[in-house]
């Protein structure tokens, strides 16, 4: 096939990843150069990105396939080296980490796994510390429910090569809050917040964001959402309430669908963790939640709904059996593996290869997020 219908052909599928807002243009088309290529590539995932928490899950996955594809065949076909190269390459690994997270979010975890270690070394290859270390944070977040120790471990390597950055506060708001969480530690994760909102207030606006997911940037909301889910965990819900109610407030009229119902849910559990439990006020929460995800179903949601609806019989006698049958069908039942990340953990921050052993037992297995424990 001539060259230039090879370029036509790529651009039309990349378009796809716009999710039906971008469509490469004419003189794109036309073009004979890479460059342009990288630019309507770069500009497709950044409409797949922005309309993230919006669009469902499925057609995001679907619109990303013929992205990865074309940002791992252009620099092979056009034989690029040096800077240009590198550049397909970190494109590439935004993409994959991207992938990462619209399988982990669908409850494909073993593919997630697969795509974040590979995003990850592709970033590290090209570069890119902090898209290394946001795809590392990935990867811990899917290591936490079977090995807090290990995510934590993870989540170090990744605070190391991120720099101030907004992945930083993503590590210790969202990545080590949780993995102490998972523990009882609440001293550390007092600590943990703590921290994140010190990395915050050293950013400009410009690193916030949209709220969401995101590959460069970190809102606000997302950290004060994940402070109040780790604080909520380890009985703390009175201190989660302040940041549940700045998500909220940061939140309205965003139109961001997937962060809305996000922190409903976290509404649910904090008031299900309070000393004195509130079922009625946690059903509210969780079926607006799920009223919300109607045209967005996810596995994550899923999940969640039943570890708040064993958290409600446990507290309140009652469950939230409605809400279970309801995101049921969401569920995605995958065999159960063992996932080896591929990305070495290095013992200094000179990038030294380390030992590799790092395993997860039964990939998408327990629950998403602990149960909340006693107040201390």
């Amino acid at each position: 096939m001539p060259e230039v219908s090879d370029r036509r052909s790529v651009l039309v599928v990349t378009g796809l990843a716009a999710v039906g807002v971008m469509t490469p243009n004419a003189d794109a088309m036309s073009s004979d150069g890479p460059g342009e290529l990288h630019e309507a590539c770069a500009a497709a995932l950044g409409a797949a990105i922005g309309a993230y928490e919006s669009t469902e899950l499925g057609a995001t996955a679907a619109a990303l396939v013929p992205l990865e594809q074309a940002t791992r065949a252009v620099p092979r076909q056009h034989r690029l080296r040096g800077r240009v190269a590198l550049d397909w390459m970190r494109l590439h690994a935004a993409v994959t980490t991207a992938a990462a997270a619209v399988a982990y979010d669908r409850g494909r975890h073993a593919d997630a796994a697969a795509r974040a270690d590979r995003a990850a070394a592709l970033a590290r290859a090209a570069g890119d510390g902090p898209l290394a270390a946001r795809a590392l944070a990935l990867r811990a977040r899917m290591v936490r429910p079977h090995s807090p120790a290990v995510a934590l471990q993870i989540a170090g390597v990744a605070a190391r090569i991120a720099g101030l950055s907004p992945t930083r506060a993503l590590i210790a708001g969202k990545v080590v809050t949780s993995a102490c969480a998972a523990t009882g530690d609440a001293a550390g994760v007092r600590s943990a917040v703590a921290r994140a909102w010190q990395t915050m207030e050293r950013l400009d606006d410009a690193h916030f964001g949209t709220p969401g997911f995101a590959l460069e940037t970190y809102s606000p909301v997302d950290l004060a959402l994940a402070c109040a889910e780790a604080l909520t965990t380890v009985g703390a819900a009175d201190e989660a309430t302040p940041h549940l109610e700045r998500a909220e407030t940061l939140l309205a009229g965003s139109g961001q669908t997937g962060m809305v119902v996000s922190v409903h849910m976290a509404r649910a559990r904090a008031a299900l963790a309070r000393e004195f439990p509130d079922r009625h006020e946690a059903a509210s929460h969780a079926g607006r939640a799920v009223a919300l995800s109607a045209d967005r179903p996810a596995e994550w949601l899923a999940r969640l709904v039943r570890d708040v609806s064993v958290l409600a019989e446990r507290r309140t006698g009652l469950g939230l059996d409605d809400l279970v049958d309801t995101t049921t069908p969401w569920l995605h039942h995958e065999p159960e593996v063992d996932v080896r990340p591929t990305v070495a953990l290095p013992r200094g921050g000179h990038g030294l290869a380390g030992p590799r052993g790092v395993m997860v037992q039964r990939a998408g297995g327990p629950p998403t997020v602990p149960a909340p424990q006693p107040a201390r």
